[in-house]
């Protein structure tokens, strides 16, 4: 254990990257800002560009990787070293603000604590990032609740990805001059944003990292994390569970499957694997709107923090379509659920409060007269039962105003929504 080597390693960590700018706005304040979020999202990055954001000198800007190799073997008693280190490293002025970044926190023993205490020293404002289940709100520790404020990072919005890309999308919006942005826009839907699959020259190996990406999340965050025993029924059960995608999810119906096919597996354990996956981001949850408490806590549909894992196992662009939809709206804080009226379905009801502010349906296209009379008498169905008259069809590339009956519905093709 060198601690001395481990902090002077990062010293001016992040000058001279190129890193896209990340439409995450921090919380300014006196707690600890915690990025959560899925696996290789960006957190890091997005601490890297705080950092350089900082109107201070660089000495008052310490960055501590918990993974560097010189920490392994670090116990609680040697925190102490690291503080004498920062000081004698950075030299910091105490007469302004000291920042600590700190990157895969919970590497450190009893790391909570840790942070903890020198959040009440008052010497230092504090980031920190690191895997997703340790920092996550279910499981953030003791020390920390009521001290630390949760952002959550996900992949590249399609802005984000159109940066990284250098597509410019401010004199392309019109329809008619938007070629590059749809072709764009199939690529996102194909291979989603993640930073890493976004620079990645070709399919093959977008492809290679999304694969790669994925098996880690299973072996590291779930199998090796919650110590799962029959890994290869977990292996079976989260696969299975990719194709059910923007559907409704009962952990009751996927145990019947299983136990038909000759696998044990109880309701409650197909349960435990939701909780697992969801505390890992890897699985999201909308859950339907009622007025009822007791209605609104049952048949969850499920939805994945990027459409690139989606193409693992499912070809249906459709589908791809509507989870980046649902992606977008959590990166912007929307509180959403669905709509459910026996025959007929509307995908997202959008929420601010109490107050519904906008019903969105999600179709590829509604050239097809059936499709046409589907989503539209849907979304009239919920206006009227719900009392909202902004309504919104999102479909790939196609734009124009619907008069249905009373209701006028406004269909806006999904890149120019995410570009807005």
């Amino acid at each position: 254990m060198d601690i001395y080597n481990a902090l002077l390693r990062y010293k001016g960590y992040g000058a001279g990257l190129n890193m896209v700018k990340r439409e995450i706005p921090l919380p300014e304040g006196n707690f600890i800002n915690s990025i959560i979020g899925p696996r290789r999202a960006g957190k890091t990055f997005l601490m890297l560009l705080y950092k350089d954001m900082i109107d201070l000198p660089d000495s008052n800007k310490v960055f501590i990787n918990g993974e560097d190799i010189d920490f392994e073997g670090i116990r609680p008693g040697d925190f102490d070293q690291i503080e004498r280190a920062v000081f004698e490293i950075y030299a910091p002025d105490q007469r302004k603000d000291v920042y600590l970044f700190i990157d895969e926190v919970q590497n450190f023993p009893s790391w909570g604590r840790w942070v903890r205490t020198l959040s009440d020293e008052h010497r230092y404002r504090m980031m920190i990032s690191g895997s997703t289940s340790d920092l996550s709100t279910d499981n953030l520790p003791n020390e920390l609740r009521g001290r630390a404020i949760n952002t959550l990072v996900l992949p590249f919005s399609f802005k984000e990805y159109c940066a990284a890309r250098r597509i410019d999308h401010a004199g392309h919006i019109k329809i008619d001059e938007a070629g590059r942005l749809t072709s764009a826009f199939s690529d996102y839907l194909e291979y989603g944003g993640y930073p890493m699959v976004v620079e990645a020259g070709t399919p093959e190996l977008k492809a290679l990292i999304l694969r790669e990406l994925y098996e880690t999340v299973l072996q590291r965050d779930l199998i090796e994390k919650y110590r799962i025993r029959r890994s290869p029924v977990l292996r079976a059960f989260i696969n299975s569970l990719l194709g059910s995608a923007c559907r409704v999810v009962s952990p009751a119906t996927v145990s019947g499957w299983f136990g038909s096919h000759g696998i044990k597996l109880s309701a409650q354990t197909a349960l435990n694997y939701l909780n697992y996956a969801h505390s890992v981001f890897l699985f999201f949850f909308v859950y339907p709107y009622s007025r009822k408490p007791k209605q609104r806590n049952t048949r969850p549909k499920l939805y994945l923090p990027d459409s690139g894992l989606l193409s693992l196992t499912d070809a249906d662009v459709s589908k791809k379509l509507e989870n980046q939809v649902f992606v977008e709206l959590t990166r912007r804080g929307k509180r959403i659920s669905y709509f459910n009226a026996g025959s007929s379905e509307v995908d997202f009801v959008v929420g601010n409060g109490r107050s519904i502010e906008e019903l969105i349906q999600v179709s590829y296209s509604i050239e097809d007269p059936w499709t046409y009379a589907r989503e539209t008498r849907a979304l009239v169905a919920a206006s009227g039962a719900l009392g909202c008259k902004r309504l919104t069809i999102l479909t790939f590339n196609e734009e124009r105003q619907l008069k249905v009956g009373r209701e006028t519905i406004t269909v806006t093709p999904a890149w120019k929504w995410m570009l807005s």
